[in-house]
């Protein structure tokens, strides 16, 4: 365990740190702390796929605990299983914090699906083309999909859509390279930018009008595009890991900010704390 840097300056202020120390999908914290495990139908991805509950799954991994999101698919609709857990929507200004597992390859079961691995905010589309929308997104993309031909890790920021007739109002970023592995996801959003970090470094930044204009949720999920990226009927699952999230409201900081106050919180063991 690291410990704070003596150059940090403490973090004051509301803010929500969850290190998913919980027994199982199950577990009463869950729902008593603002999360909610999505079931039943209903997109984004495959239409008929099926939204999992218990396919999210707690565990100790040297020695943090981690989350697992597992989706998959037999390469029918009615056999594809997604994975979706949300928090309250109450958050707009401030930094968002994760640190998160990408995978280019299933656990078991042949590869190819256009898998969609997140981290993301939003807010509720009330009608098409809505002002008040808000989204911002961390996406991966192990197999491509969306027209892009392989692995690529994609940013984007939502003024507004519709989905009929379709029409998207947006700024994105891309980078087409594997980015398998343990990552540290940053997004700080003030009145002027918001600014998306991978491991330190600035991936992103987007100007108005894609700043969020309402409170939103913090939510990772894990789904397939299509069932187009491979032709097989042989079961296959993939997984994203999350080993925390943190929120300080009306705050930037700077990612080694954002270490330094989770390292706090782990020092002090403090697994869960909410004041937003």
């Amino acid at each position: 365990m690291s410990s704070p840097r003596a150059d940090a300056q403490p973090v004051v202020g509301p803010a929500l740190f969850d290190d998913f120390d919980y027994t199982g999908h199950l577990d009463p914290r869950l729902v008593q702390r603002g999360w909610t495990l999505r079931s039943g139908q209903g997109g984004p991805g495959v239409p008929g796929a099926t939204w999992k509950p218990q396919n999210i799954t707690f565990a100790s991994v040297s020695g943090n605990s981690v989350m697992t999101l597992r989706s998959g698919t037999n390469g029918t609709a009615a056999g594809t299983e997604h994975t979706e857990i949300h928090q309250q929507r109450k958050f707009q200004y401030g930094t968002y914090a994760a640190r998160v597992r990408f995978s280019d390859v299933p656990i078991y079961g042949p590869d190819g699906d256009r898998v969609v691995q997140t981290f993301f905010t939003i807010s509720p589309l009330n009608f098409p083309m809505d002002p008040s929308y808000s989204e911002l997104d961390f996406e991966y993309l192990p197999n491509g999909g969306w027209g892009i031909p392989g692995s690529a890790l994609l940013a984007t920021s939502w003024e507004t859509y519709s989905e009929d007739p379709p029409q998207e109002e947006y700024a994105g970023t891309q980078e087409r390279a594997s980015f398998a592995g343990w990552h540290d996801l940053v997004i700080t959003v003030d009145g002027t930018a918001v600014t998306y970090y991978i491991d330190g470094r600035v991936f992103a930044t987007h100007t108005e009008p894609y700043l969020p204009e309402s409170t939103m949720s913090i939510r990772f999920n894990q789904w397939l595009i299509n069932l187009q990226g491979i032709n097989s009927r042989k079961t296959r699952a993939y997984e994203e890991q999350v080993d925390y999230v943190y929120f300080a409201q009306d705050q930037v900081l700077s990612p080694a900010e954002v270490q330094a106050a989770v390292d706090d919180y782990r020092a002090r063991g403090v697994s869960f704390e909410d004041t937003v």
